[in-house]
């Protein structure tokens, strides 16, 4: 599991650029630090397809392929 230290105001300064909602800023940042999806569902007391559903939007949103992808965004170098 990738644990990556990065703090919520790194990421919201990058994922606030994709127009996500609340929910899906909530759901990115819990899957940039390490969470799986079975385990996000269970925190937040959603089902694990509902956590898929939201990641497809925000996949899309950031205009990536997929999960590796999304976490890359916030492992390179400033974003600025």
């Amino acid at each position: 599991m990738m644990r990556n230290g990065i703090t919520k105001l790194q990421y919201l300064k990058v994922a606030q650029k994709f127009g996500l909602t609340k929910r899906e800023l909530e759901l990115g940042f819990l899957k940039v630090s390490g969470f799986s999806n079975r385990r996000i569902a269970y925190m937040l007391g959603i089902s694990e397809q509902t956590v898929k559903n939201h990641f497809t939007h925000i996949y899309e949103k950031a205009w990536v392929p997929g999960r590796k992808e999304f976490q890359d965004l916030f492992t390179t170098d400033d974003q600025g």
